[in-house]
């Protein structure tokens, strides 16, 4: 087994499977502001002690004082350890004054035999090759330096502004390297997106796609995308209900939905979906049964208020852990760096059901990619079946009053095990709810379209059969044993 230096950068190494191979060089490449030098220095502060020296070499596009006073701001830079455990080499001048690069880069492996380090960093190593432009004495200085580097156990960091094209030329620098790890920072509506991608890793396995990054005053954090296991959990489908205590809505599914499943509510706004689902969890925690809800749209304190409306005490039920509360503003969510927040909570309270109002604001956490929206969306389903959470996800249909309802984009309404319609019906002069349970996996289900009425008095009720057909919901049935 290849043996590997760990970055100790949060959710790197689990991207990396552990760390970076030893004796391997490492370019990590990215447009201006990506966070590579960070990336970097991080990495140096967190594993620079006597038995693993660090040689930090800035070129000429990043001077060694301005770095200096760049780094002091984050919680990983130690002062004890520069110049003793860290020791910063500046080539810039060198650089300026020479004819040729290849000096330069004779220097840097005269200082690696000299000094032994553990990790070696070269920032910018772009910088260094660009200044010179005898491309075939630059080739040989560089096969020349990847041969010192192999004959020593080191890590070694080459840092450099390389767009995702020029890391796939066959540009000497890119030809010595053992691994790439790609850094991006791109718009995206309101707010930046970071991310960091492992394009190649010689002699060890990586977790592949793109992976959310986010620098604060602890430096970088890596948030390895969600995903479902490429070999499911074996778990036993329960047979048990978990009803929802909604009058009529648990005889609608004939017991109530199956403990374990996912039920997607769709409807139109302001039609019941968060009083929906505020009472199939609270309901639960009111007879000890631990939930949380997750909320993008209403904050605790509007929630608290609602559930108060209807004769709950939700600050009790929160004190005593029957509930916790997830909030985060839809405009700053990122599904890959909320879900582990999400998740710790759940196995902290040890929760039995789960609300996520709503589930559409996931597609602007995916940063509006339908493909990233829809698979994060079935591997949260199949994490709530892995660990027999019973779910209720609410969704927002995409028209009122009309006889075409679209769910929800790409096939998310086929994920949940349950699938819920509340609509707006007019009758008469007057505008009613309807609802209908449309599917429930491994269950029988009613097939009617039934009033609902919702008062402070006595909550959420389904009420009598409605006049209106299915057709008016924009959707023919489905037997309860199709698949949904």
């Amino acid at each position: 087994m290849i043996e590997k230096m760990p970055t100790q950068v949060p959710g790197l190494d689990e991207v990396l499977e552990g760390g970076i191979p030893l004796s391997s060089t490492i370019l990590v490449a990215g447009p201006p502001g990506a966070g590579k030098t960070v990336l970097a220095n991080q990495i140096a502060f967190r594993n620079a002690r006597p038995d693993c020296p660090v040689l930090y070499v800035t070129t000429a596009s990043e001077p060694l004082a301005r770095m200096l006073r760049f780094m002091q701001q984050f919680e990983f830079f130690a002062p004890e350890k520069v110049g003793k455990h860290v020791v910063w080499e500046d080539v810039g001048p060198m650089l300026l004054s020479s004819e040729s690069d290849s000096d330069a880069i004779a220097w840097l492996s005269e200082q690696v035999l000299e000094r032994q380090p553990a990790l070696l960093v070269v920032d910018s190593f772009k910088a260094l090759i660009e200044i010179n432009g005898n491309h075939r004495a630059l080739r040989r200085a560089l096969y020349q330096f990847a041969g010192r580097l192999a004959t020593i156990d080191c890590v070694t960091l080459l840092v450099g502004e390389y767009a995702p094209g020029e890391t796939a030329a066959g540009s000497p620098e890119i030809s010595i390297v053992d691994g790439i790890i790609q850094l991006s920072v791109r718009p995206m509506g309101l707010r930046d997106r970071r991310s960091l991608r492992v394009q190649k890793l010689r002699g060890s396995g990586y977790l592949p796609g793109e992976h959310s990054l986010r620098i604060s005053k602890s430096g970088v954090e890596v948030f390895p995308r969600f995903r479902t296991p490429v070999e499911p959990t074996f778990y036993v489908a329960s047979t048990e209900r978990a009803p929802t205590w909604i009058q009529g809505l648990d005889e609608m599914f004939c017991g109530g939905p199956l403990r374990g499943t996912t039920t997607l509510v769709l409807g139109d706004p302001g039609v019941g979906k968060t009083v929906t689902s505020l009472h199939f969890l609270l309901n639960a925690a009111m007879r000890g049964e631990p939930g949380v809800f997750v909320s993008f749209q209403e904050d605790p304190n509007q929630l608290r208020q609602i559930a108060k409306n209807f004769g709950f005490d939700l600050q009790d039920l929160e004190s005593r852990g029957l509930v916790a509360m997830f909030y985060t503003s839809p405009v700053e969510l990122d599904i890959d760096e909320h879900f582990p927040k999400i998740a710790r909570l759940i196995e902290r309270v040890r929760a039995r059901r789960v609300v996520i109002d709503s589930v559409t604001d996931f597609e602007a956490g995916a940063f509006f990619d339908q493909e990233r929206y829809f698979n994060y969306v079935y591997s949260l389903v199949q994490w709530f079946k892995d660990s027999g959470v019973s779910a209720m996800l609410t969704a927002q249909t995409s028209e009122m009053f009309g006889n075409s309802l679209i769910l929800t984009g790409k096939g998310i309404s086929h994920i949940a095990d349950n699938l819920v319609v509340l609509r707006y019906v007019p009758k008469g002069p007057e505008i009613r709810r309807a609802i209908a349970v449309l599917s429930s996996r491994g269950s029988d289900h009613s097939k009617q379209v039934r009033e609902y009425i919702i008062s402070e008095e006595r909550g959420p009720v389904v009420g009598e059969p409605m006049e209106a057909s299915m057709p008016l919901l924009g959707i023919a049935p489905r037997d309860g044993n199709e698949p949904a």
